[in-house]
C-alpha cells in the first residue's frame, strides 16, 4: 500500500539537511512520491522594515520572498535529478501554519523536516515549528533528530494497549500499520511497546494485595491482559515484515519509552501526539510532549481518524 503519494518538505531556503534529502529521497523511491521542497519566508514588522530600506514594505517583502525562491531552487537543483517527480515552493508567513496551509490545499501526504537538536546528549526540544506541527498539521509529520544520511534500522511503535475510547483503538492500528509500513520502506526491525504501571502500594492494598508474592501475582496478570490486548491489536495488522519484537514497559511512559530508545538505539518512533479529537489540535497529550522532549531520535508523529487542524 503506498501511504505517501504527495510529500511536503519544509526547509529553510539557504540550508537543506543532507538527512531530509536522502530521507525524502528513499521513501519517495519506494512509494512513486511526488515531493514539494518548500520554504517559508517568515514576515517581518513593518517598523523593523522601515529601518532596513526606504521601499515599501509590502515592496521589500516580495523581493524577500523572490530572492528566497531563488535560494531554494539553486540548491534543489543540485539533487533534483535523484527524485521521480519534484518541485518547489516558497511563502511568506509563519512556517507553521504555511506548512499546513500548504498540506490542507494540496493533499499531502507526509510533512518531513529536521528537528532542532539541542546540545545535551539525551535532552532534545524538538523546534516550536515541528511541534506546533504536531499539534495541529492533518496529515503524519517526521521530524528527524539526526543530521546524518543514514537509514532506519530499529522502529518503535508505542502504542496504548489499553487505550479508553474507539479512536484510540484505531490510532493504535494506525501507529502500527504506519510503523509496519516504514519498517518496510526501510528493512528495519520493528518494534511494539507498551508501557504500564501497576497502582501504588496502599491502592494495592484495596485490592488485597498485602504482600510481595501477591503483587508479583498481580504484575503477571496484568502483563497476561497487556499481552491478550496487543496481540489482538496485531492481528488486525498485516505485516509484509519479519515479526515484530513485542515489550512490555513496566514504569511511565515518559521515563521507560526514551530509556528503551536509547538502551536499544532506536532511529525512529511512531506515537501518537494529540490526546483526543473534538478538540481541534491545540493539545499535545502529557505522555506525547514529555517523550517528545526526551528522545534524542527520529518522531513520525500521527493524529487520530477524525482530528481536524485549527489552521484554517
Amino acid at each position: 500500500m503506498d501511504f505517501f503519494k504527495r510529500i511536503l518538505v519544509a526547509t529553510p531556503a539557504n540550508s537543506i539537511k543532507p538527512s531530509v534529502i536522502s530521507q525524502s529521497n528513499r521513501i519517495a523511491k519506494k512509494q512513486r512520491s511526488h515531493v514539494t521542497f518548500f520554504s517559508v519566508t517568515e514576515e517581518i514588522p513593518k517598523d523593523q522594515l522601515a529601518w532596513a530600506s526606504k521601499l515599501p514594505s509590502q515592496e521589500l517583502m516580495a523581493n524577500l520572498h523572490e530572492e528566497q525562491q531563488v535560494s531554494l531552487n539553486k540548491r534543489v537543483d543540485k539533487f533534483q535529478h535523484d527524485f521521480t517527480s519534484i518541485d518547489t515552493s516558497n511563502a511568506v508567513g509563519l512556517p507553521f501554519i504555511e506548512v499546513t496551509k500548504k498540506v490542507q490545499k494540496d493533499n499531502y501526504d507526509l510533512v518531513i523536516l529536521a528537528a532542532k537538536a539541542n546540545s545535551h546528549r539525551r535532552k532534545r526540544f524538538f523546534g516550536s515549528t515541528a511541534v506546533h506541527l504536531m499539534r495541529k498539521c492533518p496529515c503524519p509529520v517526521l521530524a528527524l533528530g539526526s543530521n546524518k544520511s543514514k537509514s532506519l534500522k530499529r522502529i518503535v511503535a508505542a502504542i496504548d494497549a489499553y487505550a479508553p475510547t474507539e479512536e484510540g483503538h484505531k490510532l493504535n492500528e494506525s501507529i502500527l500499520r504506519m510503523a509496519s509500513h516504514v519498517a518496510e520502506i526501510e528493512n528495519a526491525e520493528l518494534h511494539v511497546i507498551h508501557a504500564w504501571k501497576l497502582p501504588d502500594e496502599n491502592y494495592l492494598k484495596g485490592w488485597g494485595a498485602t504482600s510481595e508474592f501477591e503483587r508479583l501475582e498481580l504484575v503477571m496478570k496484568k502483563q497476561q491482559s497487556i499481552q491478550k490486548h496487543i496481540d489482538e491489536i496485531i492481528q488486525k495488522t498485516a505485516f509484509n515484515i519479519n515479526p515484530p519484537i513485542i515489550k512490555m514497559l513496566e514504569g511511565d511512559a515518559q521515563e521507560e519509552i526514551p530509556l528503551y530508545a536509547e538502551e536499544n538505539e532506536i532511529d525512529l518512533i511512531v506515537m501518537g501526539t494529540v490526546c483526543r479529537v473534538g478538540i481541534p489540535g491545540n493539545f499535545i497529550g502529557n505522555t506525547a510532549e514529555s517523550i517528545l522532549s526526551e528522545v534524542s531520535c527520529s518522531i513520525l508523529a500521527l493524529k487520530p481518524e477524525g482530528f481536524v487542524s485549527p489552521v484554517a
